[in-house]
């Protein structure tokens, strides 16, 4: 048995080490608000651990044999098996332990650098995780999975420039639908028109879907300044022949319809491009209270006086 296999010298700092239960309590804190999936849970089933919830975190100083010993029968490499043990010494903020088990072991520094990613990552301390995932000698791991993390904006210290920032960095596939809706609301947040840019990647069933959602994103903003200023952007788009066809069928007769201004945004469209032409029936009769002695129809009915000239 090599040294680092024997759990006694691994721990020789506190051969009884268990978990507080201020630790379990936020580790617990943190699996739940990362949708009950922390990324050392990925890291223990793929080794064949199985009801990785009961056994970590260890709740007593058995449990932390019984998870070692766990790892160590994993058909996994030598250095990965490692390197899942380094997470471990990580949770129990022994230093020197650290040091002393990476002199015994032979986990490469891209190892090393992939865990202390996934640790931060799991302690909800983003801007710190990626200072080590976003590093280039590492082979991008869970690429879909951390960036989906990076896009929720419930958790805490919540930033979608880092979400943005590991995207163009490590260019995950975004494999998933839920990913991909996940990062392009991202994106809807940061600029309209950059996320209008982003689904011009895509072939056209992703673009369509895209695109609704970019038309839904804006029409669920609060009223205000900001619904406003987005609006303003959304109708300001370049969108070619088959992009306006969907704008417009999407305001219509999708889920966005029923949705305050959705016939008004279809009119505003059809006003700044010039084409008020053939306007839908329910459209064609929207008129609402005059401001400033103008409403739509006034509006409408004078680009048709123009478009008769």
């Amino acid at each position: 048995m090599a040294s680092w296999e024997n759990f006694d010298v691994t721990f020789q700092f506190n051969r009884n080490f268990t978990y507080d239960k201020k630790v379990v309590d936020t580790i617990n804190g943190n699996r739940r608000s990362l949708e009950n999936q922390l990324f050392i849970d990925r890291l223990l089933s793929l080794m064949g651990v199985k009801a990785v919830h009961e056994k970590y975190p260890p709740k007593s100083n058995q449990h932390l044999r019984e998870l070692y010993k766990q790892i160590l029968l994993s058909s996994f490499p030598n250095h990965q098996k490692q390197a899942v043990i380094y997470y471990l010494l990580r949770d129990c903020r022994a230093n020197e332990a650290l040091v002393q088990f990476l002199r015994r072991c032979s986990i490469p520094d891209k190892y090393q650098l992939f865990i202390d990613g996934l640790w931060h990552l799991d302690r909800l301390e983003f801007q710190l995780a990626l200072q080590y995932l976003t590093e280039p000698s590492l082979i991008p791991t869970f690429p879909d999975e951390i960036l989906y993390i990076l896009t929720l904006p419930k958790l805490p210290k919540h930033d979608d420039s880092l979400a943005i920032a590991y995207y163009l960095t490590v260019s995950p596939p975004l494999e998933s639908e839920k990913v991909q809706s996940s990062y392009f609301e991202t994106l809807c947040r940061a600029s309209i028109t950059e996320a209008f840019y982003f689904l011009r990647k895509y072939d056209d069933s992703r673009r369509r879907r895209f695109l609704e959602q970019l038309v839904l994103f804006v029409h669920k903003t609060p009223a205000g300044n900001l619904r406003g200023q987005r609006a303003i952007e959304l109708l300001s788009l370049p969108f070619d022949d088959e992009e306006e066809s969907w704008f417009e069928e999407y305001l219509l007769n999708g889920k966005v319809a029923t949705l305050s201004g959705a016939k008004d945004t279809v009119l505003m469209r059809r006003l700044a491009t010039g084409n008020t032409r053939d306007l839908p029936p329910n459209v064609r009769l929207l008129g609402g209270p005059k401001i400033d002695g103008v409403n739509w129809d006034d509006l409408r009915q004078g680009f048709n006086r123009v478009d008769s000239l």
